[in-house]
């Protein structure tokens, strides 16, 4: 129902006046500033007054454990000491506030780990961590931080169920730049697409400067109270190192330390199972270091190999194949490529080249809008820009780039299924740039499918193995990018309609069903009526598709 708006009050023709007026000022001071109308400028607020921690905790942020569905890690940050910052949780309550909850609901856990930070802004920031343990999988929690007397507000999060079970999550490139006025709104966009998310992803530059307080202040301001109920997995990108890992990192970020081993990659390197989904981080900052990157591929193997998941997503900073200028990651490439390729990996999301590029080796191809390999995609969340270099370090590498984006601000949506991953990319504003379909059956076959579109659904996409031969001999032909189980008419008809007789379809030879990954195969025999020397082609038709072959030659 529409709201009843209030009429003006006919003694007031003066209060019209007085709103217009007002209003063209105040589009004057939008426009013009200050300045234009007198007025001083105000001082900037002191970057070490707005980040200044308190008693009262902020920055707080949920981190998976290895066991998401009976534990829960939770970071954040406040003036407490170490004897008192602590938690409370709870399962989620209908009310709280008045409604006390029940004697005995409520569980205090102690903060496992108390460590400052020595910041840029003169003073030391203090990060605490609690680990829930003993949860009920599947079920929502209410929880606070604090220090006993100075609580956070409470929040809620839901654990992992047990097994496989369907669920969302989100995927950011770089935010790094433009944190406290541009990347804001993406995040907080994401997640009104996708409140019930699980997991948040961060291909590594969350900031600029690796150890400035100002940036990760505004960094956890952007996310606002969303990280606190959403799980963060984050790996650091070159942004995230100066003279070495950030000081923040760990303090912040205190990942499950299952990574290979070596000090320097410890909560940089990582892996959880959630829901069916082997997330892997990886850290591909120490690309020139032999002995870090042979210990990574090693460890990486051994993850794939023995993977008990439908489902696997990589994610590192630097790309297998650069989207921007002549940037170029040969170590990343020989090294892990061929171990995504050999597995299976489904998803590789990566960083670093501040512009969108999405696509997969050539030799997956098996039709316009389907391949079977792996999907490696680089995007970026943030407001620092670089131009397209055209793709030549994807084709350069046996590889095809698929969709492109520069000067855009993205944000990824992947819902995973039991039979699908369906990932799209969406700008700041809401609207849709890409996106695309992988199914895959209980033998680990799969299909990477555009998204349909009334372009990629007409033309010359049926394979068949043969361009010529005899009446009544049989032609296999193969097509992609149905839905399981569509039904597929078969028709032969003449390349060129024949106009005389109005036979557009030409002659129906049957039909056939679209396997569960949306594969058609058939064998054709070519009708005894068609004329010797007579050129044809196969036309499928279905609900979602109209396609034809290449010509067939009648040769008697």
């Amino acid at each position: 129902m529409n709201e009843t708006r209030k009429p003006w009050s006919p003694r007031s023709r003066q209060a019209k006046l007085v709103a217009a007026g007002t209003g063209a000022l105040l589009i004057a001071g939008l426009a013009l500033g200050p300045a234009a109308l007198g007025v001083a400028a105000p001082p900037v607020y002191p970057a070490a007054e707005v980040h200044k921690p308190s008693p009262i905790p902020d920055r707080i942020i949920l981190i998976p454990t290895t066991t998401p569905a009976t534990s829960q890690r939770v970071s954040w940050r406040a003036e407490a000491t170490a004897d008192n910052a602590q938690a409370q949780i709870l399962e989620a309550p209908r009310a709280l506030g008045q409604v006390q909850p029940t004697p005995g609901a409520v569980t205090s856990v102690k903060a496992m780990a108390s460590t400052p930070v020595n910041t840029t802004l003169g003073y030391a920031s203090t990060y605490h961590t609690v680990e829930f343990g003993e949860l009920k999988p599947n079920t929502r929690y209410t929880y606070r931080v604090g220090d006993g007397t100075n609580w956070s507000a409470w929040t809620d999060f839901t654990t992992a169920a047990s097994g496989f079970d369907p669920f969302s999550f989100i995927y950011y490139g770089d935010a790094q730049n433009y944190l406290d006025s541009a990347v804001p709104r993406v995040f907080r966009q994401a997640f009104a697409d996708r409140p019930q998310a699980k997991a948040i992803v961060n291909a590594g530059d969350l900031i600029d400067s690796a150890n400035s307080e100002e940036q990760w202040g505004q960094w956890f301001k952007a996310g606002g109270f969303i990280d606190g109920q959403i799980n963060n997995i984050s790996i650091p990108g070159n942004h995230e190192y100066s003279g070495g890992l950030s000081t923040f990192w760990r303090p912040q970020f205190p990942y499950p330390d299952n990574g290979p081993g070596n000090p320097e990659l410890k909560q940089t390197v990582y892996t959880l199972d959630y829901q069916g989904v082997r997330f892997i981080g990886l850290d591909s900052n120490v690309q020139s270091n032999a002995t870090l990157m042979a210990a990574q591929t090693a460890w990486l193997e051994g993850l794939l190999k023995d993977n008990p998941n439908k489902w696997t997503v990589v994610t590192f900073h630097h790309p297998v194949y650069s989207t921007t200028g002549t940037r170029n990651n040969p170590n990343v490439r020989a090294q892990w490529a061929p171990l995504f390729e050999k597995y299976g990996v489904d998803l590789v999301l990566q960083g670093h080249d501040h512009s969108y590029g999405r696509g997969n080796q050539v030799a997956a191809r098996k039709s316009a809008t389907v391949h079977n390999g792996v999907a490696y995609v680089v995007s970026v969340s943030g407001g620092k820009m670089y131009a397209l270099n055209g793709g030549e370090n994807w084709t350069n590498n046996g590889a095809e780039v698929r969709s492109t984006s520069q000067n855009t601000q993205l944000y990824q949506l992947i819902d995973v299924g039991e039979e699908t991953i369906t990932f799209e990319a969406r700008y700041a504003n809401g609207e849709h740039h890409d996106g695309f379909v992988i199914r895959k059956n209980d033998e680990g076959e799969r299909t990477v499918n555009e998204l349909r579109t009334p372009e990629n659904t007409v033309g010359e996409q049926v394979v068949v193995d043969k361009t010529s031969a005899r009446r009544l001999e049989e032609v296999k032909v193969s097509a992609y990018g149905y839905d399981p189980g569509e039904k597929v008419a078969i028709w032969w008809r003449p390349q060129e309609d024949d106009a005389r007789r109005g036979d557009r379809d030409g002659l129906l030879v049957g039909y056939g069903k679209a396997d569960e990954l949306g594969r058609f195969e058939q064998d054709v025999r070519v009708p005894v009526l068609a004329k010797k020397n007579g050129v044809y082609v196969v036309y499928l038709d279905s609900q979602h598709q109209k396609i034809t072959s290449p010509a067939i030659t009648v040769t008697r």
